[in-house]
């Protein structure tokens, strides 16, 4: 169990408990939008057991308190929150199966340290996970299910972004939306920082600093422009690429 803090000048200590809870919520899809939604009332009972449960010292004029679970908020990265007080988590797939870490790979360096742009990166893994080689790297994941252990495969899994929000104004969160399911190219890195602000959100996924707008209707995340590239050019410690943005 772990706890992300965010802590403002006009409120108390927020924190975020990771506490798997599946009684408590219930899954929908709202014109094809992931929707989680959790019961207010268990909600709040679960945040005071949690609460007695957990041994923090706290100083004298900060409260601590639970808004949101991770039935809400699944393995979160990087958060950010707007004007309204909901807040905007990251969540990867693709690390362990479409992402790597150097350290698991040492006959990969001398080939990694020469790469010198993304494409070349892009090319070094379509030559390493060529189709040819797919009996050499059943290690693996046959992800879209060809039959074929390839680059391919590394194009599957996609980055999300989650909207947690108060609805009731009891202090917990009790609705999560899956605002974005994107990012699925072989040379797409962990979704490591966002931005939130009115009329757009700025997302770091190397190789690529991204702008994305708000979608009228849903509320969900479009237009997705690319304002910067070039990130992400060598395979290093997973998921330690582009992370925090600050405006």
């Amino acid at each position: 169990m772990y706890l992300k803090k965010h802590l403002q000048k006009t409120a108390p200590l927020l924190a975020i408990l990771t506490l798997l809870v599946l009684s408590c919520m219930k899954f929908a899809h709202k014109g094809g939008v992931l929707v989680i939604r959790e019961n207010p009332a268990k909600a709040l009972q679960m945040a005071k057991e949690t609460r007695e449960k957990t041994a923090a010292k706290l100083a004298d004029g900060l409260q601590l308190s639970l808004w949101a679970s991770d039935s809400l908020a699944p393995d979160p990265v990087a958060m950010s929150i707007d004007d309204y007080g909901r807040v905007y988590l990251t969540r990867t797939n693709r690390q362990k199966s479409s992402e790597f870490d150097i350290r698991g790979h040492r006959d990969w360096v001398p080939a990694s340290i020469a790469l010198q742009t993304v494409e070349e990166r892009r090319a070094f893994l379509h030559k390493t996970f060529s189709p040819e080689n797919s009996k050499e790297n059943v290690w693996l994941k046959d992800l879209n299910a060809d039959g074929l252990h390839d680059w391919r495969d590394l194009a599957v899994e996609k980055e999300e972004v989650w909207r947690l929000e108060d609805t009731n104004k009891d202090g917990m969160a009790d609705i999560s939306t899956r605002v974005l399911n994107d990012f699925n190219e072989e040379i797409t890195d962990v979704a490591g920082g966002i931005l939130v602000r009115k009329n757009d959100v700025f997302l770091a996924v190397a190789p690529d600093l991204w702008r994305l707008k708000y979608k009228k209707k849903d509320g969900t995340l479009e237009q997705k422009i690319s304002i910067s590239h070039g990130y992400g050019v060598h395979i290093g410690f997973s998921g330690h690429n582009l992370s925090g943005i600050v405006e």
